[in-house]
């Protein structure tokens, strides 16, 4: 059975749209919906100790995500506000307020707290482990590396900051990044840039322009699967955890037609995004 953990954050994503408060966090949507798939999943993050740390504590153990690497926090838990509008995930609010201090201190515990030599070990029973940019965790990738496992991390919008990639790519086997402020030709750069620099398959995503894979043999394009969208949140998270399910669960590396179970994991990856677009909140 495929084995994937999310190393990172945990929040709440406020829909002010309804007032609700739905359970995300990369980190914690990529297990999430590995489990939902069929995989053993796992989550290192940091908790708060509030209703809605104790909201997102819940879920994982509902679902059956392990957590017990995590760390429960005396602190607010992370939240976001967000608005659907037309179907689509809108960050922010009308009358937007400061973010607590409290919430920022629980973003950086987990850099605080680090990865112990325990973490690291169980960590080593995973197949694939997965970090964003967010996670504060990039100091840990050399020793994430050496673990053997594939490793994937999300950019967002920091590999255009001068010497970021640079930074990452070298040690990660999967990068992931939004090509939404980049020409066509600025996002084919990127991706060559970032298998030269050592990352073996780079992904760039693109909203409703959908995806663009290159694994230093060819370019593969995906688009969306379209669907009458009820709340694109997550969307993005749950395209990355179906794409490393789906590659790792057909062969991975060692599959014998590597480009064939690419195109596989593509086509699943936008299948199961828009599903996930069909439920309120990221799961």
């Amino acid at each position: 059975m495929v084995r994937i953990i999310g190393i990172g954050d945990a929040k709440m994503d406020k829909n002010i749209t309804d007032m609700i408060a739905y359970p995300g966090g990369q980190a914690m949507n990529i297990a999430v919906n590995a489990k939902l798939q069929g995989a053993q999943a796992g989550f290192i993050g940091c908790i708060g100790d509030d209703v809605l740390g104790q909201h997102l504590a819940k879920t994982l153990d509902e679902l059956g995500v392990d957590r017990s690497r995590s760390h429960i926090v005396h602190a607010d838990n992370a939240a976001t506000k967000y608005q659907v509008i037309d179907g689509e995930r809108v960050w922010g609010g009308t009358n937007p307020r400061p973010i607590s201090p409290l919430q920022m201190a629980i973003r950086f515990m987990l850099p605080f707290y680090g990865l112990s030599n325990e973490d690291m070990a169980y960590i080593k029973t995973f197949d694939a482990a997965h970090l964003c940019n967010t996670a504060h965790m990039d100091e840990y990738l050399p020793q994430l590396k050496e673990a053997g496992l594939v490793l994937s991390y999300d950019y967002s919008n920091d590999h255009l900051k001068p010497g970021f990639m640079e930074k990452v790519a070298p040690y990660v086997d999967i990068s992931l990044f939004s090509a939404s402020k980049m020409t066509g030709t600025e996002m084919m750069e990127g991706l060559v840039k970032a298998h030269t620099l050592g990352t073996r398959i780079a992904i760039a995503t693109n909203g409703d322009e959908g995806a663009t894979l290159y694994d230093g043999d060819r370019f593969y394009t995906q688009k969306p699967d379209l669907c009458d969208a009820v709340d694109t949140m997550g969307a993005g998270d749950a395209f990355i955890s179906a794409f490393l399910y789906q590659f790792i669960d057909n062969g991975g590396y060692e599959a014998e037609d590597k480009s064939e179970i690419i195109t596989k994991a593509l086509e699943f990856a936008a299948d199961y995004s828009a599903k996930s677009c069909m439920v309120e909140g990221s799961f």
